[in-house]
């Protein structure tokens, strides 16, 4: 069969590759599907521009892969789709999909979900379409039968991850070669030349707000295999940075520290950054030593509270204390040190916000972001609250710098505020801005990244 895959446009402005459809289209041309992936949101096309795209390949199956973010554009597209071409198949999968299964159902543009990893079903979903055998038989479908979910057998995730490849030739990296076409957090970037990679799936801490797509349990690929795609990405297409987006990076120490030793043996000449993945309380002094070796500038240490209270709310129960040394021992050597943060969690009191912002404020950190809650449907943090849930389900969250849902103990009005004065008592010390100026890249992206956040500092709270 022809597959198309699509990641839709939406309102996010960074454009990270979408290495999911790398994996996808691997794992499809092992069966000996024919695939063609189609990023509207890199080439920003308009709903008729990506079907004029997608004619051209005549398809005869379309997968959408789609974020929470994506979902308003995403469903636009599917019935869209489904006026073109009436009788193929739409898929979706994605985060969304795994929260949202019988919410999504209820468009009769959608066909199939395949929520979770779908490196094994998908494949197997489009052979099964392809010889016009049933669905019912291919684990880890959710689909509609006489107007009703039917959820197929769960599939087990893998344990062997260096069996799973990206098709970088189908991605076309050069084509995201742009310091405008990152992801909102990256405030810092070395080179335009950077590639996003997973060395490790699964996160086994349980923070309620997380989807963890996932799953708890921690699989990772071999050192060897990391290394090899890094010198495979490094010769084919000059790569020179690379982005480690894992959930759990340093949950193994000893393979953390192999691979920044190997990175060294072999030589490589590149740049590491962390936008998340690092636990702060599970980390030492030798790992960042090699970390830093290896070429880490960038890492970022999600701390998200400063009251413990919180912390054990929200299940992450981070040892503050280790954090703060953690962050003043990354900063000490040289690497940018961000922090996220967040505010609003159930019943949190404006106290508790202060503990927050003083953490960060008294803090070694070159870079913070504060981030009003977002309760995603589908996590823990939405599923106990009833009508919360059922809240969430019915509306699309967009920006993490608006206030969506207040669950905390005080008015929309002080929580931005609080949001607000934060970010001003982080940023206006004399000696955290020239600390953070010695270590950021020295490019226009940064300038303009260091400028969008004292703009962000300064400008007016506004009226919810």
């Amino acid at each position: 069969m022809r597959v198309l895959l699509i990641r839709p446009n939406s309102t996010i402005k960074g454009v990270p590759m979408p290495i999911g459809l790398g994996y996808l289209s691997t794992a499809l041309k092992k069966h000996g599907h024919k695939v063609s992936i189609l990023d509207s949101r890199l080439l920003r096309l308009s709903l008729d521009q990506t079907i004029e795209r997608g004619y051209a390949f005549e398809p005869n199956a379309v997968g959408l892969s789609v974020l929470n973010f994506d979902a308003p554009q995403a469903h636009f597209l599917a019935k869209r789709i489904k006026q073109k071409w009436p009788g193929i198949p739409v898929i979706m999968g994605g985060p969304y999909v795994s929260a949202n299964a019988e919410t999504i159902l209820a468009d009769d543009s959608v066909d199939i979900l395949v929520p979770g990893e779908g490196e094994e079903t998908l494949p197997e979903l489009i052979d099964a379409l392809d010889k016009g055998r049933s669905i019912d038989d291919v684990r880890g479908l959710i689909y509609k039968k006489d107007n009703k979910p039917v959820h197929t057998d769960r599939r087990p995730v893998t344990d062997d991850l260096d069996s799973y490849q990206i098709d970088w030739e189908a991605l076309n990296p050069s084509a995201y070669f742009s310091f405008w076409k990152r992801t909102a957090q990256n405030t810092t970037q070395l080179s335009s030349r950077i590639a996003q990679i997973f060395t490790s799936r699964g996160c086994p801490f349980g923070c309620i707000f997380c989807h963890n797509i996932f799953g708890r349990k921690f699989r990772a690929r071999s050192p060897e295999n990391v290394i090899a795609e890094m010198e495979f990405l490094v010769g084919k297409y000059g790569i020179r940075e690379f982005e480690i987006s894992d959930d759990s990076f340093n949950l193994d120490m000893n393979r953390a520290k192999t691979i920044s030793r190997l990175i060294m043996e072999h030589a490589l000449k590149i740049k590491l950054s962390f936008p998340n993945g690092l636990r702060a309380d599970c980390i030492d002094e030798e790992l960042l030593s090699l970390l830093k070796k290896a070429g880490t500038y960038r890492i970022t240490y999600a701390v998200e509270s400063a009251s413990p209270r919180i912390q054990k709310l929200i299940g992450k129960a981070l040892n503050l204390e280790r954090t703060k040394e953690t962050i003043s021992i990354t900063a000490a050597r040289g690497i940018v040190t961000t922090g996220f943060f967040m505010l609003g969690f159930p019943g949190e009191t404006a106290e508790e916000m202060r503990m927050t912002m003083d953490y960060a404020v008294n803090s070694d950190l070159h870079i913070a972001s504060f981030f009003y809650l977002c309760p995603f449907p589908g996590t823990p943090l939405a599923e106990s609250y009833p009508e919360l849930a059922n809240q969430v389900r019915h509306q699309h969250i967009e920006d993490y710098s608006k206030i969506t849902i207040n669950l905390s103990a005080v008015s929309n009005q002080v929580l931005h505020s609080i949001c607000k004065r934060a970010y001003r008592r982080f940023y206006f010390q004399p000696r955290r801005i020239l600390r953070t100026l010695k270590v950021v890249p020295k490019n226009i992206r940064t300038l303009v990244s260091i400028v969008d956040i004292l703009r962000l500092s300064l400008r007016d709270a506004v009226n919810y």
